[in-house]
């Protein structure tokens, strides 16, 4: 779970802009104890006008991440996670992230350009105390960078230094573990870096798997498929069950031929003129009788919204942080409700961070009763830069209305629109 997050000079955000976790106590089912003292909130809502920044904040979370797990084999190749703010491009992007992994707390701060990460440390707290795991800094191109490790992971010299030559200027110390065998005393590299790729995850999702491979999957799995086939149920969508089918595919004689003359792999050559495709089809409930309905026509909605099961199902079943941009889009605000509570009621230590529009969730009284669960994001006229502040920093009475204060403007976070009569004359 992530604790705090910040980041300067990234995207739409120029000033260092933060999102915390920390809450005060065990106040409701929206926070859970991270640790022993140590509560957080599960859930994490921006709201702002189009072109705000909402999605930026996601950006940012995910790339601190990536940066700590993903290597490069080319120290020419650049850091292509690096988009400073476009007024203040010259200078370096700094983020910092405090989170938990397996029950230890990690500290990660990370400063760097398009070119070279120019310093970043990790610290962690193995029994509640503060320990260097390493910490790095950029001395020149084509120079190996100084790494220093703490004496806590007892490293072998040897190891100390294959870490320190396999680490090049354009990705973090950590991401080793991805490319190099080393010894077994690298453990507490390989325990941290293996969490992160398990555990926290990309945008909507890792890669881009379509409806049809997840349902498959999904199915070979009987608790989780029994999991899709209750949520499917329980959404009201007359679904009963779904199942994994083979469909005829028609491949054109003109397409075939043009196929047939290219320079490309037999193998490639044999998926493209394949005359079956895999696909799901859907057993729906009426009262005259059930019958099925094939993938393709089933509406955006409901594609949606079990694109996004994937990732709770991982979230109630196990510790798992994810970020969903625009949850709410092509979904009744009921059932955007009924996913969110199924997260917040059967989850644990998972994390769930969002970008939405859906702003009637702001009258929901769990949501109104926990402000520190939602931010809102608005543009610096004078800066042109994103700035983001948590709903409990407004000093609102607990008598008033969240979702009223934000409608009425008090909150920030809306587009200004002017006249709706539109003077085309000059």
């Amino acid at each position: 779970m992530i604790s705090d997050f910040w980041v300067k000079n990234y995207l739409s955000i120029r000033d260092k802009q933060e999102l915390s976790f920390l809450a005060k106590g065990p106040s409701s089912e929206l926070v859970t104890e991270v640790v022993e003292g140590v509560f957080l909130y599960k859930l994490g809502i921006l709201y702002g006008s189009n072109a705000s920044g909402k999605s930026n904040m996601l950006i940012a979370m995910n790339e601190v991440f990536r940066l700590l797990v993903m290597p490069k084999s080319d120290a020419t190749v650049g850091i292509g996670g690096c988009i400073p703010f476009v007024l203040t491009k010259d200078e370096p992007t700094e983020m910092h992230v405090s989170f938990y992994a397996n029950g230890t707390r990690y500290d990660y701060d990370v400063k760097f350009n398009g070119k070279h990460i120019l310093s970043e440390a990790l610290y962690y707290y193995p029994n509640k105390s503060k320990s260097l795991f390493y910490e790095r800094s950029f001395v020149g191109e084509n120079v190996q960078a100084d790494i220093k490790f703490g004496a806590s992971l007892k490293l072998q010299v040897k190891t100390q230094e294959s870490i320190r030559e396999n680490t090049l200027n354009n990705h973090s110390v950590l991401s080793v573990c991805r490319k190099a065998a080393l010894k077994e005393d690298i453990a507490p590299f390989n325990a941290l870096y293996n969490w992160i790729m398990d555990n926290y995850h990309e945008i909507d999702g890792d890669g881009d798997k379509g409806i049809v491979e997840i349902l498959k999957e999904a199915y070979s799995n009987p608790k989780k498929r029994k999991f899709y086939n209750t949520m499917l149920q329980k959404a009201d969508l007359n679904i009963l069950e779904y199942r994994p089918v083979v469909e005829d595919r028609i491949v054109p004689n003109d397409f075939r031929e043009r196929i047939q003359k290219e320079n490309i792999p037999e193998k490639m050559k044999n998926v493209l003129l394949k005359p079956t495709s895999d696909s799901i089809t859907f057993l729906n409930h009426s009262d005259n009788g059930d019958f099925d309905i094939p993938l393709r026509w089933q509406s955006k909605g409901t594609q949606k919204y079990i694109r996004i099961l994937d990732a709770l199902y991982d979230m109630i079943t196990s510790p798992h942080v994810y970020y969903l941009d625009e949850l709410g889009e092509d979904l009744h605000n009921d059932l955007l409700y009924y996913y969110l509570n199924v997260f917040i009621f059967n989850s644990d230590k998972s994390q769930l961070v969002i970008t939405s529009q859906e702003t009637t969730l702001l009258s929901q009284d769990m949501i109104n009763e926990n402000r520190g669960v939602v931010w809102f994001v608005e543009k610096n006229k004078e800066t042109a830069s994103s700035e983001y502040a948590r709903g409990d920093s407004f000093g609102l009475h607990k008598n008033l209305s969240l979702y009223n204060s934000y409608r009425i403007g008090r909150l920030g976070a809306k587009p200004e629109l002017g006249s709706i009569f539109i003077n085309l004359e000059d």
